[in-house]
């Protein structure tokens, strides 16, 4: 391992930056400067892990609440959950600096039942958790289902490079047994 000042050279690949000018060294005829991103401009971000859909259900005698949230979080960390009956769990969507990011949730598509909370159609900066809701509830004897498509972008603010581009599901439904 090639090592500068006693530390390892650390490189990486040019889709998880920006490139520099050229540097005029080569590697199979390619500057490398096409290969490795430029010093500074590397990020990782993902999805934390999410499958894309988390779905909520819940009967009650009397009434009925089912809701579904998505979070990402200030400190690079996801979670999901359902209120009831659709479990819960976490990742990683980024081990560098959270706050360099911003993110915008958008709403793509829903039906006419249930309640979406959250900040939707405006970038937010990730210094705090930023997350998505959908409720829905019934009751005397009804019945309701709730879905809302949801898109999330994650954007570093340094040069306003899209880093995450996911589509959410959310299914939330309930029924009041009387």
């Amino acid at each position: 391992m090639k090592r500068a000042d006693g530390s390892p050279l650390r490189y990486a690949h040019i889709q998880y930056g920006a490139k520099r000018a050229d540097v005029n060294r080569r590697s199979g005829g390619l500057d490398v400067s096409n290969k490795w991103a430029a010093k500074g401009t590397a990020s990782y971000v993902s999805d934390g892990g999410f499958g894309g859909r988390l779905n909520a259900s819940d009967v009650g005698a009397g009434s009925a609440k089912a809701t579904a949230t998505f979070s990402f979080n200030a400190n690079g960390t996801t979670a999901w959950k359902s209120e009831t009956n659709g479990g819960q769990g976490g990742g990683v969507w980024t081990r560098a600096q959270a706050g360099e990011y911003d993110i915008l949730f958008t709403q793509v598509a829903a039906n006419s039942e249930g309640f979406l909370q959250g900040t939707l159609n405006a970038w937010l900066a990730m210094t705090e958790n930023r997350w998505i809701a959908l409720t829905v509830s019934a009751s005397r004897g009804r019945q309701a289902t709730a879905t809302r498509t949801v898109r999330a972008q994650i954007r570093r603010r340094q040069d306003g490079r899209i880093w995450l581009d996911k589509t959410m599901e959310f299914y939330c439904t309930v029924a009041s047994d009387g």
